[in-house]
């Protein structure tokens, strides 16, 4: 469902998956839906998102429109019996998303949110080898992007959006962060003056959390101008080593003060093929997928905290 510039990036990837799925197109234009389905070798298209989620063809929706309609979007899925993949932020406010999440759990059917950094080959490696204990006890994680992006449209509208980079691009720092450190506990946030004018919400923010065992984060992104991080970098320090990568990069370094190693990686397709697929076999072994609806959420939770942080002066509790 939609049919912008992402819905391309991820078709596109997806046609790695053709012997595993099948794609449709849906958009409010039926010409475009055409297009995505003649460029990216779909089955059909649809000009409207109800006609697509009735058609007995489709088994489940990927939701790829603007945050502040994925409500409306999941519900219709819902209600015909589709299982939902909705793009990240689940939504805007916690209401709309505890509404997602509770219309998906009475329709029976799987709900899973499109966190592709959580399938990054190198954000799993990571993982395992802290809970490996090769880093020791974790002390500090840091996050970075600073990449010239100008929103337009709705992503310029605070009040469609929910707020500027961090509720948009952010939010997949937020999830790493968590996913990595453990949930923080606290939160404070400060926005980064400005780089353009004529915008509604925040284009930069820096933020420190601190998790219950003691772990502190760091979040800096912004869409100004530089200096430009080509990738989005991950950093991880412990007592005995420290690792450090680039999301979307297949490799890993692991540095302990004497020594450095480098892990070469699998390619992951933009962590979008091992999402699908984590998708599609939650599906058909009737489970709960690996980036639930609560675990959005939570990160969505984060996220607006940040916001009261900023807007307050000081940090904040989550809940």
């Amino acid at each position: 469902m939609g049919c912008g510039s992402f819905a391309g990036i991820f078709a596109r990837t997806l046609m790695a998956l053709r012997g595993e799925i099948d794609l449709y197109f849906a958009s409010r234009d039926l010409s475009r839906a055409q297009e995505y389905a003649a460029r990216f070798n779909g089955i059909d298209a649809f000009g409207s998102y109800e006609s697509a989620a009735a058609d007995s063809r489709v088994d489940a929706v990927y939701i790829c429109t603007p945050h502040h309609l994925h409500l409306e979007h999941a519900a219709l899925a819902a209600r015909l019996g589709k299982h939902i993949l909705v793009e990240k932020p689940i939504a805007g406010t916690l209401e709309d998303a505890r509404a997602i999440v509770a219309e998906a759990k009475k329709a029976g059917v799987n709900l899973m949110v499109a966190e592709n950094y959580r399938f990054l080959s190198a954000v799993l490696k990571a993982k395992e080898l802290v809970e490996a204990g090769r880093l020791g006890q974790l002390r500090l994680i840091q996050v970075q992007e600073q990449y010239p992006f100008e929103p337009s449209g709705w992503r310029n509208q605070a009040e469609l959006n929910g707020g500027g980079v961090f509720i948009d691009g952010g939010i997949h720092k937020a999830s790493v962060l968590a996913y990595l450190a453990g949930r923080p506990q606290q939160v404070f946030a400060m926005a980064v003056d400005p780089g353009r004018q004529g915008l509604e919400a925040e284009d930069g923010i820096v933020l420190m959390t601190r998790s219950a065992a003691g772990v502190v984060g760091i979040i800096n992104h912004s869409w100004s101008a530089g200096p430009v991080t080509e990738r989005p970098w991950v950093s991880l320090s412990g007592t005995k080593a420290t690792i450090y990568f680039e999301l979307g990069r297949p490799w890993l370094k692991i540095i302990d003060g004497t020594s450095e190693e480098v892990i070469e990686l699998a390619d992951d397709y933009r962590g979008l093929v091992p999402m699908v697929r984590e998708f599609h076999q939650s599906i058909l072994g009737a489970r709960d997928p690996s980036m639930t609806g609560a675990e959005a959420i939570e990160d969505l939770s984060f996220v607006l905290k940040a916001y009261e942080s900023m807007r307050l002066g000081v940090p904040v509790l989550l809940d």
